[in-house]
């Protein structure tokens, strides 16, 4: 009964109220709406790869070691590594993956050049089992694939693609499954997974069929990702040491057939485990599938939901407390009718309570609408938050129950400890304290305001920094070409066609894309008389490719088109620094393991960044291709910006060079920006919430203000009749205000600058931004925060005197 009639009061004080109710509803309602949008997001981010049934029991193998003087830190590793572990009773499944190069797929008309064409073992839809829409998840013979119910509908659109039969450039596979896609909170996707026999029976109809039996042998060569599901209760620390000890014999065997005894000892190969739920989050390897986030964006949205909902319910408490005068003469005649103290806080919150309910309704209401909104402006992909679980509406009513309290402790003990008969007979007079523990509220809201502002303007100064480095080449006004192999021995007259388009500066072949990850393999080099092994990462091209790109020579010469330069290669100056080559022109470069097969160094190339700047600059080798057609990319570079009337001359060049296969092509520029995709997209998230919470800080410091000119209205209605002017008063006011504002702001620095070099630490190269923004977006701060308060300090600054008293 008590609890009804507190909610029958509660609702009636709630109407008395009227628009400082619906401000306070309105203002609750963006603040919860913000958070759960937030939360939503952690909750996506948290919940990568846990959409397979027992998802904590699947792992991951990677590899470290050192080969000569560098680390190995891949996510690869070799093909061996399956067969062995298949041996040991912990593990249940195992299978591996193979990433397939870009090559054109075709179903009677249709063709499509295919990027995420998977091959794995006949077990991948037991660890990954996702749900199958039609046919059988047969990868255990040479031309199977399971494609998914998007590339299904790509292809062959309402038909019935099961038995029916596409093709990868020469090679013909049969459609026997269509399973759905790879959920969003992956860490990879494809459209095709091909068995892994397959790519044995490639190799032997390109004539490969020693490589064919040697890359199942091989221990060196890191190409595929391995993944196992163990059985229940095994000791993970223990499995990779039994694991690593097992792999000793094959390791150094394969060695001793390579490399001389006193070689031996440089390099050495270790493998590890990862859980899969933590690739995305914890997981910054080399050669990642796809590229993952990282913990610190998830510990920074969390922070800010929380701080966001701190903001929403210190200005819910200053609202609710700047009409106090009314509200202490309710409480008053509560207390002669013989209310006590603790019947008054219940009754308080539970006015809160109904505040937090109704802006949490209208909080999803919003959130719902703004979902699909918010979704493209910051290239996501998250739902609603529906009930869909005993646990979700655990969480709903948390935060209901939380907001409530946070909101309505301070005005419940506040309102219940005055005395009943100073509350019914007379205005209460505020003390020091209360003052000041409102303004040290709006100093911490000032200080959340200005962390995420100069957070969110970091990340754009990192993020233009990375976008405008000086690369070391020419990526402007370059046009990339996929699937150039497709022009076959055709390319030099491909090449010269298109170099008399007009405003074609040059055309170049390569094997990567600066962006990508270069493959990484051990070299054997003398350097200063001694025998060593170096890893180096290393690019293919053809003799176009320095023009093309504006690379820059620090020693020797380019590569040319001569004979004698496809035995040469060039190396950058990180790799003569980093193995101390005293001499490098003339030295020998051989691959490792590779008899006669000795490169010779013609030049040093000037470091570039050929990767994004997550990484540093890599020793690296430049070498051309060994036959003509062999390169999957051509680089085309205009004089000046690229018109559609070039890329459709280009089009046509190609198609007649290709009998008509898709003309598939990007811009580097557009390229290199989208590795920096995911920074962007917590940057814009970082910008909306900065620019919401100063929002809400606004609202925060109006509510102060009206507060104290309500409370402030007698004394300065006195000091008017004894003769200040009015600016005086307002200097006197706004001097308090400034005080707080200044301590918000200054409050704010250090943590500010403490996580901006936090975040940047997984940057290779990071560029604090400028200290002069710290104090412009200080100073703006203060002037919005006396922009806020001007109106009602100038009101009460400018009322008669007489006006105060006038209704008491």
């Amino acid at each position: 009964m008590m609890i009804g009639h507190h909610i029958k009061v509660a609702i009636r004080n709630i109407k008395k109220q009227g628009w400082y109710a619906a401000m306070n509803i309105a203002g609750l309602s963006i603040g919860v709406a913000i958070s759960v949008m937030i939360l939503l997001l952690v909750k996506y981010e948290l919940s990568f790869d846990s959409q397979f049934s027992k998802s904590d029991l699947i792992y991951r193998y990677t590899t470290k070691g050192v080969i000569g003087t560098d680390v190995v830190n891949g996510a690869p590793t070799p093909m061996p590594l399956g067969d062995l572990l298949r041996k040991f009773e912990e593990v249940q499944d195992v299978v591996r993956i193979y990433v397939g190069s870009n090559k054109l797929i075709a179903y009677d008309e249709k063709k499509f050049g295919e990027e995420k064409f998977f091959f794995g073992d006949s077990l991948f839809f037991r660890i990954f089992d996702l749900p199958l829409v039609a046919g059988e998840f047969d990868l255990t013979s040479a031309g199977n694939v399971v494609i998914t119910r998007s590339t299904a509908k790509k292809y062959f659109g309402y038909a019935d693609p099961i038995g029916k039969t596409i093709t990868r450039e020469e090679y013909k596979f049969r459609v026997v499954g269509i399973c759905e896609d790879m959920p969003d909170a992956s860490h990879f996707h494809f459209d095709f997974m091909a068995s892994m026999q397959s790519i044995d029976d490639i190799l032997i109809q390109k004539g490969d069929s020693l490589l064919a039996k040697n890359w199942h042998e091989d221990w060196l060569d890191l190409k595929c990702y391995t993944y196992l599901k163990f059985k229940p209760f095994v000791s993970i620390n223990d499995f990779e040491l039994k694991v690593n000890n097992e792999k000793l014999g094959f390791v150094e065997s394969q060695l001793r057939n390579i490399m001389d005894q006193d070689a031996q000892r440089t390099i050495v190969i270790d493998f590890f485990l990862q859980p899969i739920q933590e690739i995305h989050l914890f997981s910054s390897l080399d050669n990642e599938l796809e590229n993952n986030s990282n913990l610190i964006y998830v510990n920074l949205l969390v922070f800010a939901a929380v701080l966001i909902l701190l903001i929403t319910c210190v200005n819910f408490i200053n609202l609710t407390t700047s009409r106090a005068n009314q509200r202490f003469h309710e409480v008053g005649l509560r207390k002669l009718l013989g209310a006590v103290k603790f019947q008054l806080v219940i009754q308080f919150l539970t006015e809160a309570i109904l505040y937090s309910v109704s802006a949490m309704f209208l909080g999803l209401v919003l959130l719902e609408l703004m979902l699909p909104l918010m979704n493209s402006f910051f290239g996501l992909n998250i739902a609603f938050l529906r009930v869909h679980s005993l646990m979700d509406l655990f969480w709903i009513l948390s935060i209901v129950v939380v907001v409530g309290i946070l909101i309505g402790s301070y005005p419940a003990f506040f309102f219940s400890g005055m005395r009943s008969r100073q509350d019914t007979l007379e205005l209460h007079k505020f003390g020091k304290i209360g003052f000041v523990l409102r303004g040290v509220l709006v100093s911490c809201q000032i200080a959340v305001t200005v962390f995420l502002l100069i957070m969110a303007a970091g990340m754009w100064w990192q993020i233009n920094y990375m976008r405008n480095a000086d690369l070391g080449y020419r990526s402007e006004n370059i046009l990339v070409i996929k699937r150039a192999r497709t022009l076959g021995m055709d390319v030099s007259a491909f090449k010269a066609e298109v170099k008399n388009i007009d405003g074609v500066r040059n055309v170049a072949g390569c094997w990567n894309i600066p962006g990508d990850e270069l493959a990484v393999t051990p070299f054997e080099v003398n350097t200063n008389g001694k025998h060593e092994i170096v890893k180096l990462s290393f690019i293919i091209t053809d003799e176009d490719y320095f023009e093309t790109l504006g690379l820059t020579l620090k020693a020797g010469r380019f590569l040319g088109d001569s004979k004698s330069d496809t035995m040469g290669v060039l190396l950058n100056m990180t790799a003569i620094k980093e193995f101390n080559i005293k001499k490098p022109l003339g030295e020998r470069l051989g691959f490792l393991g590779v008899k006669d097969w000795d490169m010779t160094v013609v030049g040093v190339l000037r470091d570039y960044y050929f990767q994004s700047l997550y990484h540093k600059i890599q020793p690296q080798a430049i070498f051309l291709a060994p036959e003509v057609g062999s390169l999957p990319y051509m680089l085309v570079s205009f004089t000046e910006n690229i018109s559609e009337s070039s890329i459709d001359s280009l089009g046509n060049v190609w198609k007649k060079y290709t009998e008509g296969s898709p003309f598939e092509w990007e811009r580097l520029d557009d390229r290199l920006s989208a590795l920096y995709d995911e920074d962007v997209r917590i940057a814009k998230i970082t910008s909306v919430i900065s620019f919401l919470a100063l929002f809400m800080t606004v609202l925060g410091i109006i509510a102060l203000s009206a507060f104290v000119a309500e409370f402030k209205a007698r004394p300065i209605g006195i000091k008017k009749i004894l003769g200040a002017s009015r600016q005086t008063i307002m200097l006197n006011v706004f001097s308090v205000f400034g005080i707080y504002s200044i301590s918000g702001v200054l409050v704010a620095m250090i943590p500010t600058y403490l996580m901006l070099n936090l975040w940047g630490q997984r940057f290779a190269y990071f560029d604090l931004i400028n200290s002069g923004y710290f104090l412009m977006i200080a100073l703006f701060m203060i002037g919005v925060i006396f922009a806020s308060v001007f109106y009602q300090i100038y009101r009460v600054a400018s009322n008669r005197p007489v006006n105060v008293w006038q209704y008491d």
